[in-house]
């Protein structure tokens, strides 16, 4: 297929040239593109695993392989989920050039596994692979790819740091909610409990941010915000910390040093009496191996991420899956 920089834009191509999109899309599918002479040539196809029946021996046809390309295995790998249409793929991708090595229609770990078996001793070069702290996929990661070191993606954990102190925020507009009286006529401690509601409901999103990129009015919301709120200052303030102890400067500290922060922060956690954070410590703690392994790999699923927000826009500027095959054919050759 001849591949353009950019992936084609049917609907954007059609408006400049005053096409109907239909009709470019047939044209372009059946006439311009690759996809029938490379289905009648046999080189797109399809690969699918083989299911076993243990009681007759019987071999069945088993998920479909959408991609499966070995020379996109490299140094650093990312495994990720993504929900395509109605379906759940698993997405096995380069974790510097961000393409795809192998594209799966299943997210059962027993499948994903059966399909990364496949590239064989190809997997040996694999030095580190990032993932979200799904089970399935840290069981796969861990069968196959023994040699590598699983990094749990920071993304995923700072989110759960953040939805603690999100939960805090929760908790105390919950609280002035319930102080206030239940008559139409406000008294004057409604009027300063409403007035407390609205700026937590103006300070979510900076609950997630470092106070550098608050702008200069956000930095006076927040000031009130702290104020009126000893409790959501100090959970803020363990989220910082984290923050700051997960910073990628730090990879040249000793590792015996960087285990020994974080379990300051467990303390600090704990002194705090945030049953909120009580989670998330244990979140961490059943996975800080690989958590402490992102100071020494220094990667993240960012590339990952990157990857499913291009097939995203992919798929809605080219009509859905509908003609699931030739997405998939395109899929295929464009990120892959």
């Amino acid at each position: 297929m001849k591949i353009e920089e950019e992936p084609v834009n049917i609907s954007t191509v059609a408006r400049v040239f005053s096409l109907k999109p239909k009709s470019l899309y047939h044209w372009y599918r059946n006439h311009l593109s690759d996809y029938k002479p490379d289905i009648e040539s046999n080189i797109w196809h399809p690969k699918y695993l083989e299911n076993v029946d243990e009681q007759t021996g019987e071999i069945t046809q088993g998920k479909p392989l959408y991609v499966f390309n070995p020379e996109n295995i490299g140094l650093k790998m990312s495994i990720d989920d993504k929900a395509i249409g109605h379906e759940g793929f698993s997405i096995l991708s380069n974790g510097e050039t961000g393409k795809i090595a192998m594209m799966i229609e299943s997210c059962k770990s027993i499948e994903v596994s059966q399909a990364i078996s496949l590239f064989g001793n190809e997997l040996n070069k694999v030095e580190s692979i990032s993932c979200d702290m799904a089970a399935g996929y840290l069981n796969v990661c861990s069968q196959e790819l023994p040699r590598a070191k699983v990094v749990i993606d920071k993304f995923h954990v700072m989110q759960y740091v953040y939805d603690a102190v999100l939960d805090v925020r929760t908790r105390i507009k919950k609280e002035l909610s319930g102080q206030l009286s239940k008559g139409k006529e406000k008294t004057e401690q409604d009027k300063e409990i409403l007035l407390k509601l609205d700026l937590l409901k103006h300070c979510r999103y900076r609950l997630t941010q470092s106070p550098e990129k608050w702008s200069e009015a956000g930095r006076k919301v927040m000031y009130q915000v702290f104020e009126n709120n000893n409790e959501l200052s100090e959970a803020y303030q363990l989220t910082q910390k984290f923050k700051k102890w997960y910073d990628i400067s730090n990879h040249i500290k000793a590792k015996s040093l960087i285990i020994q922060e974080l379990h300051q922060w467990y303390l600090e956690v704990k002194k705090s009496g945030f049953d909120e954070f009580t989670s998330v410590v244990k979140m961490i703690r059943k996975h800080e191996y690989e958590i402490v392994n992102f100071f020494e790999c220094k990667q993240t699923n960012a590339k990952a991420e990157r990857l499913n927000g291009k097939i995203n826009r992919f798929i809605s500027n080219n009509y859905g899956i509908k003609d699931k095959d030739f997405a998939m054919y395109r899929i295929a050759k464009y990120f892959s």
